[in-house]
This record gives C-alpha cells, sequence and structure tokens, in this order.
C-alpha cells in the first residue's frame, strides 16, 4: 500500500510540474507600406521627387518580393506615389527577371514603367531595336544584400509619344516584403 502511494505521488507531484506556463514567440513587427521611404528624383516630363509611398487603398495594392525571391525567379517591387505637386498618385513597378541575388543588373533584366493610376500616361525602359543595339533606354538597378534595397538609375521612352530618355529616375529605393 505504501508503494502504491509513493507511486501515485510520483505523478501527483510529474503532474504538477507540467502546468509551466509556455511562451510563444512574439510576432515580427509589420512595416506598413506607407513608411517605405524613397529619395527618388525624376526628372523629364514628370519632374519631382518620391520621397515616401502611399498606403494601401481599394485596388492600389503595394508589393514587395524583397527577401522572399530566390535564384532565377522574378524579383518585383511596385508601390504608389505623389511625385508631382498636384497631388496626383503615380504607379512605379519595377521587375528583374532572371534574379541573381544582390547586384546591378541592366536594361537587359530590368523592366521599369511610371504609370499614372488610369494608365493615360505612362512611361518605361525600351529594349534596343534589333538594327541599332545602342538606342536602347539606359537602366541601371542594383539591390544590396537585404533584397529590400538599393539604387535606381533609368531612363524611360514616353509610351505615349514613344520618345526615348522622356523620363529620368535616379536615387534610393526601399522596400519589406
Amino acid at each position: 500500500m505504501l508503494r502504491c502511494a509513493g507511486i501515485v505521488a510520483l505523478f501527483v507531484l510529474a503532474a504538477c510540474g507540467q502546468n509551466t506556463a509556455k511562451v510563444a514567440p512574439s510576432p515580427s513587427p509589420v512595416i506598413a507600406q506607407g513608411t517605405w521611404t524613397q529619395n527618388l528624383t525624376l526628372t523629364g516630363d514628370l519632374p519631382g521627387r518620391i520621397t515616401t509611398i502611399v498606403p494601401d487603398q481599394g485596388t492600389q495594392q503595394t508589393f514587395c518580393s524583397g527577401a522572399k525571391v530566390r535564384n532565377g525567379e522574378i524579383w518585383s517591387e511596385s508601390f504608389y506615389a505623389n511625385v508631382d505637386t498636384s497631388g496626383d498618385e503615380w504607379q512605379l513597378n519595377i521587375i528583374v527577371e532572371n534574379f541573381r541575388g544582390p547586384g546591378t543588373y541592366t536594361n537587359k533584366d530590368v523592366k521599369i514603367s511610371l504609370q499614372s493610376p488610369d494608365n493615360s500616361k505612362a512611361w518605361l525602359n525600351q529594349d534596343a531595336d534589333p538594327t541599332n543595339k545602342l538606342n536602347a533606354d539606359k537602366v541601371m538597378f542594383t539591390i544590396d544584400r537585404t533584397l529590400q534595397s538599393g539604387s535606381i538609375d533609368a531612363l524611360l521612352t514616353n509610351a505615349s509619344s514613344g520618345k526615348r530618355g522622356a523620363e529620368h529616375i535616379t536615387g534610393t529605393w526601399n522596400c519589406r516584403g
């Protein structure tokens, strides 16, 4: 009987030791899209600066593949920002085809577009005409080791008029993804 009481006591003591609270790790803070700081200067058809982006609203959604992308995949960023003094919002899209990690990408790998939300005005980088390879819009786009910031120096063609180099974007960009 004493032996039975000792075994019961062991079970009770063991059960009591399992009442400690388990602490779950706290989630990483979500960085709101409206706080992605930019330092971009635009010259040409649409002069101005982009220093922040507009938070998501309705169909205007911000996206950055950031650190989630792997080599050989497509890295992309898309956001809306106020560029000119009119308060109009513009969308900037950047796509790096055949992503190879941090480094510098040129017009061969990068597609950039700047457009009004209704697409009535747009600029994009154009590949060279096969007969004149020197006629491509110049693009230098860098991605740092975080895959969430870097620099840009891009000449864009006006989609309506076809005028090459009609818009020039330079500076640094940031995103979280």
